[in-house]
């Protein structure tokens, strides 16, 4: 892959993480420790554009700045530990060459129906997203970024990351529903060595 390529693959991972607090507190929890495939992302894409893009296992036409249409597909994991630590691997791949990886640590709570995601040492801005189930979906609708006092920094407004949780014991097995299967292979191995 191309080093843009790899770079626009690691910037759409990286810029996961950011969001509003004040949440009504559900009876049980919508979003709790466990693995979750990622199905779809949908994040800004580059420093200093206000663009989104969203990106997801069955792929996304994209056009850049020479006018060239690419199609980009994702395929990713989070993992969401007990202990409020979490890991993000995201596989994107851009015209079906090989994925761009981004593996992050990071940090999650939930408070009420509000999920919170940061980087790994959850002294850096954080992102709050409202939390709602749709069957054995879980969507995570972007709201503001907070800094760690919870106050309100920025607006994630847009973003958006579709789950679906996984059973255990199907959890670290591929199962192949893009038209990536080398991108498939990848993100099952890099994730089972986490």
């Amino acid at each position: 892959m191309g080093a843009g390529r790899v770079g626009l693959a690691l910037v759409l991972g990286a810029g996961i993480g950011c969001a509003h607090l004040g949440a009504s507190r559900p009876d049980k929890p919508v979003l709790a420790a466990g693995k979750y495939a990622v199905e779809s992302i949908r994040s800004r894409a580059l420093e200093g554009t206000d663009q989104l893009i969203e990106i997801s296992e069955t792929g996304t036409r994209l056009t850049d700045a020479t006018g060239a249409e690419h199609v980009l597909t994702q395929r990713g994991a989070l993992i969401l530990s007990e202990n409020g630590t979490c890991r993000l691997a995201l596989a994107v791949s851009v015209d079906g060459e090989e994925p761009g990886i981004s593996d992050r640590a990071c940090r999650w709570s939930m408070e009420g129906d509000r999920f919170l995601l940061g980087d790994a040492t959850g002294a850096g801005t954080r992102t709050v997203y409202a939390v709602r189930r749709t069957g054995e979906r879980v969507v995570l609708e972007g709201m503001s970024d907070v800094d760690p006092q919870g106050n309100v920094v920025g607006d994630a407004r847009g973003e958006r990351i579709v789950l679906v949780q996984r059973a255990p014991e199907y959890a670290g097995r591929s199962v192949d529903r893009t038209s990536e299967g080398q991108a498939t292979r990848e993100i099952q191995e890099y994730l089972h060595d986490l």
